[in-house]
């Protein structure tokens, strides 16, 4: 009797280990962004052909804490000064990034084992209301998910997900190559960027 109760809890501590790992691995998994997006259209699409009408935050391209992810994996920050986009500016229904006249210096690489302080100590110091983080990356595919335990852990008003804007793409590639920026002599892509007039 002994070693059946021995081998049943031996086999239960054996299950629950296999258990940990295979959430390990479902939290580590890639975030694929186009595939994220194509789902949240679906369940959008679905629930308008019901008659179940839902409202979603619009989507932005910019906000005040910006995360980005390069063709590396490695880490960058920057900010915005803070302002207030509510419905009815017009702002919501824009489908192009306005031009930020962001330079490279704005743009700060980070080491991935102080991202949690940074995004602690620039993010969750604000008002509710403003704790939200962009996360732009150069990949459709993020493999470096190390941000989504600080998006668990900690009361993010929103977070949201997209690619890299042409604007952010530019004055990163500037940075890393450690080159004199001047955006006037760039040849922007006005079908992907408002640029002021």
């Amino acid at each position: 009797m002994t070693r059946i109760f021995i081998g049943f809890i031996i086999c239960f501590f054996l299950l629950n280990c296999g258990k940990k790992e295979e959430n390990v691995e479902i939290k580590n998994k890639p975030y694929i962004i186009s595939y994220e997006d194509q789902k949240l259209q679906k369940y959008i699409d679905s629930s308008n052909k019901t008659n179940r009408k839902i409202f979603l935050p619009f989507k932005s391209f910019y906000g005040e804490s910006h995360l980005i992810i390069d063709k590396k994996g490695d880490l960058y920050y920057y900010q915005q000064k803070y302002t207030g986009i509510d419905c009815g500016t017009g702002r919501e229904n824009d489908t192009l990034p306005h031009f930020l006249n962001l330079q490279p210096k704005d743009i700060l690489k980070i080491p991935e084992t102080i991202l949690t302080d940074l995004l602690l100590e620039n993010i969750l110091n604000k008002a509710e209301n403003r704790r939200i983080l962009i996360i732009a990356s150069q990949n459709d595919t993020i493999k470096n998910t190390s941000f989504f335990n600080f998006i668990n852990k900690n009361k993010l008003r929103a977070y949201e997900i997209r690619r890299t804007t042409q604007e952010e793409d530019t004055v990163l590639k500037y940075k890393k190559n450690n080159e004199s920026y001047y955006p006037d002599e760039i040849k922007w892509d006005r079908t992907k960027i408002k640029l002021p007039n």
